[in-house]
């Protein structure tokens, strides 16, 4: 994407904001990363565009309303932090990228007039070459972005391109698969609740996280699970053992709190194309 092609940094404090901003950022809020990130599952994205590049840096990030919020980075330094945030100004250009669903990448900023009254490029502190790939969901709100940071002027091959394209749509669909959860999950607690209640009229919350417990294998309290064994879906064997019955297994498999078995991911194959799409397809 040529630079000339969105807004040049304007003497205003603030960045440009996309036209669909208030739901954009309400998309982002409800991933739940902003407040609480998890580095752990963006990381190998990082990792594996700036392996694929040679740049120096990769970094991904999240916007809400207000600010950049980093979730995730390789090649960074000590300074670096997970969650910190930054604010959007005109001078932030991760900022621009919100703006399209293609990328912006610049080769060298030193020799880019639309930038050059930046003061990073002014003092000579700035990187010369930059791609920020759009991060964008399933309904096309950009919700963050993936860049790419090199000290020295640097261009992207267009298979380069490609898989860094590839990678930004695996962590909007990481995204969106995160708000899903959220909504299955809080499905699932009220579903289980209900079959609960049905079972046991007078099921309190202690009996719903014994039933837990015990489906995980952890030892319970037998005083706490005298309710649970009234209604026969425990045993308390020498006073104290704790077991939940065929009945209770029934029931907690009706409350969908049974575990599924969960699938083993092998990768083969030595092509960075090919290896992309099968780590991408057990990731999936």
């Amino acid at each position: 994407m040529a630079l000339s092609t969105i807004p040049k940094p304007s003497v205003t404090a603030d960045a440009p904001i996309p036209h669909n901003e208030e739901r954009r950022a309400q998309a982002v809020i409800k991933t739940g990363l902003v407040d609480a990130p998890n580095s752990d599952l963006f990381q190998i994205y990082c990792d594996l565009a700036r392996d694929l590049t040679g740049f120096e840096q990769a970094k991904f990030s999240l916007f809400d309303g207000e600010s950049q919020c980093s979730m995730a980075g390789s090649g960074v330094d000590e300074n670096y932090e997970v969650g910190a945030r930054s604010d959007r100004s005109k001078w932030n250009v991760c900022s621009y990228v919100l703006l399209d669903v293609e990328p912006l990448i610049i080769e060298d900023f030193y020799k880019d007039p639309d930038w050059a009254e930046h003061p990073y490029i002014k003092s000579g502190d700035a990187p010369h070459a930059y791609a920020g790939f759009p991060v964008v969901n399933k309904d096309n709100y950009v919700l963050g972005t993936l860049c790419l940071f090199n000290t020295d002027p640097k261009k992207l091959s267009d298979s380069q391109e490609d898989l860094i394209k590839r990678i930004a749509r695996n962590i909007a669909h990481l995204l969106d698969l995160q708000v899903e959860q959220k909504s299955l999950t809080a499905e699932k607690i009220i579903k289980a609740a209900d079959v609960l209640s049905s079972a046991m009229k007078k099921a309190s919350l202690v009996d719903f996280k014994n039933l837990l417990l015990l489906e995980a294998g952890l030892p319970i309290d037998a005083v706490g699970a005298s309710q649970l064994q009234s209604e026969g879906f425990c045993d308390i064997s020498e006073g104290v053992k704790v077991t939940l019955t065929a009945k209770g297994r029934k029931l907690i498999q009706s409350m969908g709190l049974t575990p599924k078995p969960m699938k083993r991911i092998k990768v083969t194959g030595a092509d960075a194309s090919e290896l992309i799409d099968k780590i991408f397809e057990e990731l999936d």
